[in-house]
């Protein structure tokens, strides 16, 4: 205790610190002068404040040991082991497409937010790359790191989709979020003034966009780009993604990973198009 707190008014002290009414905040009790526990003097309550950083009633934060924050209630895709065997298939069939996948990261006024842009060349049709990323039941059998895919409800313009993706770090954490995602499909791209809307845009363009209606991350929403004809050769494709985790991840390892997995799995996308492109 604090040495102008009573070694009995600290005892009572730290109990009340301890005391919870079930909301998530701590209750100290009101002392019969209105501060503190019935020994604790209003002064011993400042010094034992300023010596704790506490407040009368303060809110618990989650403590920060660990980055698996999805839920595994939901069917998962296989056993963690075959997941992480199919991904490593995956990683390695893709081979040096990563390398052809750019990305950028910027940070945007709003606290912990931030952007990343990631585009790629595709060899096929932009119809056929459509057709791969709507099909949204089966992106786990292409895309890594999908612990639980599930197509919650399909609709005319879109869908309800739940994810849990997981990947391991650097530093030893593993990381796990959940993200339940409404989806809109926009044939000939989003409308003039809507945030992922490119002024640059020249040709036949086509969106996919999603955001967040529940999940582990303050912000999460983005679209996936096509830019390109269906009579033509080729397209190009691009991933645009606002995210911002809670704030007790640390924003740079987050965005560090994330960047890492969706150079992967663009690189993933483009591998299924054009093998898809190959069998017609």
């Amino acid at each position: 205790s604090p040495p102008e707190l009573s070694r009995r008014g600290g005892d009572k002290m730290a109990k009340a610190l301890h005391s919870f009414d079930g909301t998530g905040r701590v209750r100290v009790p009101a002392a019969r002068s209105g501060l503190g526990p019935p020994s604790c003097s209003s002064r011993g309550w400042t010094a034992l404040g300023r010596h704790y950083g506490a407040t009368r009633t303060c809110r618990r934060v989650p403590a920060p040991r660990t980055l698996a924050l999805g839920s595994t209630e939901n069917e998962e895709v296989g056993s963690l082991e075959e997941r992480h065997e199919r991904d490593e298939k995956l990683k390695a069939a893709v081979g040096d497409f990563p390398e052809s996948v750019t990305v950028s990261v910027t940070s945007l006024p709003s606290r912990n937010l931030r952007e990343l842009v990631a585009s790629t060349h595709i060899n096929a049709p932009a119809n056929m790359v459509w057709d791969t990323l709507t099909s949204y039941e089966t992106l786990h059998e292409f895309i890594p790191g999908l612990a639980v895919n599930e197509c919650v409800e399909r609709t005319e313009r879109g869908a309800t989709l739940l994810q849990i993706g997981e990947a391991n770090t650097a530093v030893g954490f593993r990381f796990k979020a959940k993200v339940l995602l409404k989806i809109e499909e926009h044939v000939n791209g989003v409308n003039e003034g809507h945030k992922f809307r490119r002024e640059t845009e020249e040709g036949r363009v086509r969106d996919i966009t999603f955001d967040q209606l529940e999940g582990d991350f303050r912000e999460y929403e983005g679209t996936w780009k096509i830019l390109g004809g269906d009579l033509e050769e080729s397209c190009k494709l691009v991933y645009m993604l606002r995210v911002k985790p809670q704030p007790w991840l640390p924003v740079s390892l987050v965005m560090m990973k994330v960047s890492q997995e969706v150079k992967v799995n663009l690189a993933c996308v483009r591998m299924q198009a054009e093998a898809t492109k190959v069998q017609v």
